[in-house]
């Protein structure tokens, strides 16, 4: 699993796991996405969840979508973005960003969407703490790109504002399952890609039904 992925759905995925009597022959690593892939093509992993860029998956993989990304700004609430009525993505580049590298995608989304303006960010800092980059933003010394992933549960950080734009294209980004194409799951490997799935499907309900 990627890391950033693990963080939000491990807890729910282990539970059936246990309650199955699977976790003795689940054996669970966390790795970028990149070496994730890398690694089920060498079949050293059976299974990998893991966000990816879709464009940049390979055909040798059976790839199934549990969910898309969705991206926004994070802002202290007296960052003049947050004030704005139509804030946009260029608006905003004109301020220093502290970005969370723990999954490459929010690094290479970002950039990518500054490119498709032409502008040069300032990246103040780059971390792989949640609570470092939140931190700096609450002292509204930058504002922060994020992935609803890493977005802070219900009731935490209510003193940051998330802001959504709509100027720019973002590239269509999935967590995805993903084993070898010509491997058929069956057995054990079966009983945990209906494990993985049933959990997202159960997630997914929960925040369409929150909205």
């Amino acid at each position: 699993m990627e890391p950033s992925v693990s963080e939000h759905y491990l807890p729910a995925l282990t539970k059936p796991i246990i309650e199955q009597d699977l976790l003795s022959s689940v054996h669970t690593v966390e790795m970028g996405a990149n070496q994730l892939v890398k690694q089920v093509l060498a079949g050293q992993l059976d299974l990998a969840i893991s966000g990816n860029l879709d464009q940049t998956l390979d055909e040798r993989l059976a790839v199934t979508p549990l969910r898309p990304f969705k991206f926004r700004i994070l802002a202290n609430p007296d960052h003049p973005l947050a004030k704005s009525d139509h804030p946009t993505f260029a608006e905003a580049l004109k301020s220093p960003f502290v970005l969370l590298n723990a999954t490459y995608l929010n690094k290479l989304v970002f950039r990518q969407l500054a490119e498709q303006l032409s502008i040069e960010p300032q990246v103040l800092f780059e971390s792989d703490s949640s609570t470092l980059i939140k931190g700096l933003v609450k002292e509204n010394l930058a504002l922060g790109f994020i992935s609803d992933i890493t977005t802070p549960a219900e009731g935490e950080d209510d003193d940051l504002v998330e802001i959504p734009f709509d100027d720019v294209q973002v590239p269509s980004v999935h967590i995805n399952l993903i084993r070898r194409a010509h491997q058929f799951p069956i057995g054990l490997v079966k009983q945990v890609i209906d494990i993985i799935e049933k959990t997202f499907a159960d997630d997914n309900a929960k925040q369409e039904n929150k909205q």
